[in-house]
């Protein structure tokens, strides 16, 4: 095996073996002073770091003043403000209705989406699962409430939901059937924003991935 075909193999399986992107060690920001700040680590874990000082999970404060601290996580650094984060986030807009429109993939294809935070599951039109190549017919048959009248779905796993940088895996779906007039475009509900942090300020919604 040659030198360049043995590099090519050992980078493809480094690349297999890395972990995801949203599987890295989180930091939320949430107090700050002159040599210290106090962190949350991976959604779960309150630390309170002073400079120089490693958190168990091997997040670094490596300088801190009352308004900003460089942190060492996973080997980069980064600068933080009060309530600043690296977890994966993006931010929508408000359309004139008040409603948040986004372009999601869901298994890796694009789809117009409606975040939707009273509907229990990510839910596709038929015609969309169809399109997607999402066999929804041997899923549990299931009776759903809309405000057009009762409709008839089946429940799905989804290999993958991404909105923005945040991807979520195996998310609990249904595919709607009936039309356009049942469901004209996909809704992102609570099976993946449960997954999330939603914070809104004004006509922009900002989603946190939670891990």
């Amino acid at each position: 095996m040659s030198r360049r075909v043995a590099l090519a193999a050992a980078l493809a399986l480094a690349a297999t073996l890395a972990p995801p992107a949203w599987a890295a060690t989180t930091v939320m920001v949430m107090s700050l002073a002159p040599g210290r700040a106090d962190v949350v680590v991976n959604g779960t874990t309150i630390r309170s770091l002073r400079e120089g000082q490693p958190s168990p999970e091997g997040v670094r404060l490596l300088r801190a003043s009352a308004s900003e601290a460089l942190i060492e996580v996973d080997g980069r650094q980064y600068v933080f403000t009060l309530g600043g984060t690296n977890a994966p986030s993006t931010a929508l807009k408000a359309d004139r209705q008040g409603h948040f429109w986004t372009t999601a993939y869901v298994n890796g294809a694009p789809v117009s989406a409606l975040i939707d935070t009273g509907a229990t599951l990510v839910t596709l039109p038929a015609e969309e699962a169809g399109r997607l190549g999402i066999a929804y017919g041997p899923g549990q048959r299931i009776t759903l409430r809309t405000a057009g009248g009762p409709r008839e779905g089946y429940r799905v796993t989804l290999a993958s939901v991404r909105v923005g940088d945040i991807t979520l895996h195996n998310v609990d779906g249904v595919v709607m059937a009936g039309g356009a007039a049942g469901l004209p475009a996909a809704v992102i509900g609570m099976s993946f924003l449960n997954g999330v942090e939603m914070r809104r300020v004004g006509d922009t919604l900002t989603l946190t991935h939670r891990r």
